[in-house]
């Protein structure tokens, strides 16, 4: 299986799965994309994360056709038996300028995950094993993230929304900033007042969301 083509529909096929239920399990809004993909017409999307998550799959082998086929582990899964609390994991983005999709590296090291009772999951209807943690780098944000935060990123969640902050790939670059809609224009906006350090960044329609932010932990009070 040399492509992404042939890689996804093997792996839809594995699942024995449609087309259509493939799209609802892995959220998907546009059923154009899956066929496209799925004919070879286009050779990646942001919604491939997504892809991958339902079928199981790491997102570099579904779409490079490197490393292991399995995804190594969930993102959000049972602290122990009968536990009703869930472990979002902290991870790394690997980000390309000019590439929408991304890779992640789980922190397998001394970061503790963060742990969220199950009804939290359900009251505001997040799927699991689509959030992920990630720490705050640098003061773009304050006051209302400060460096060394911790953040969820709800990646189910690409919908632009005024106001609302997100996770972005920006030129290669991981940023978290607020969506702000200016003139018909979209800009991805710091929340510091110091705009002539951290100026606002105009970007396309869909600006490279990764997700939403959804939580965060802080030290600082």
């Amino acid at each position: 299986m040399n492509t992404l083509a042939e890689r996804l529909r093997e792996a839809r096929s594995a699942k024995g799965w449609s087309k259509a239920e493939l799209m609802r399990r892995a959220g998907l809004r546009s059923a154009s994309t899956l066929s496209e993909m799925e004919n070879g017409e286009i050779h990646d999307s942001p919604q491939l994360p997504a892809i991958a998550d339902a079928l199981g799959v790491e997102v570099l082998w579904l779409q490079q056709g490197r490393g292991p086929r399995a995804r190594k582990g969930e993102v959000a899964q049972e602290v122990f038996p009968g536990d009703t609390r869930c472990a979002i994991r902290r991870v790394r983005f690997k980000l390309s300028a000019g590439v929408s999709g991304y890779e992640i590296e789980y922190d397998n090291g001394e970061a503790e995950p963060i742990f969220m009772a199950r009804r939290w999951f359900d009251q505001h209807r997040y799927r699991p094993e689509m959030l992920l943690a990630v720490k705050v780098s640098g003061r773009s944000m304050e006051p209302s993230l400060y460096d060394g935060d911790l953040v969820v990123i709800n990646t189910a969640d690409t919908h632009l929304r005024d106001g609302q902050v997100y996770a972005a790939n920006y030129e290669g670059e991981l940023v978290i900033k607020r969506l702000r809609r200016d003139a018909g224009q979209w800009f991805l906006s710091s929340d510091s007042p110091d705009k002539a350090r951290y100026g606002d960044k105009r970007c396309s329609e869909d600006c490279g969301l990764i997700g939403r932010i959804v939580y965060r932990q802080t030290e600082h009070i």
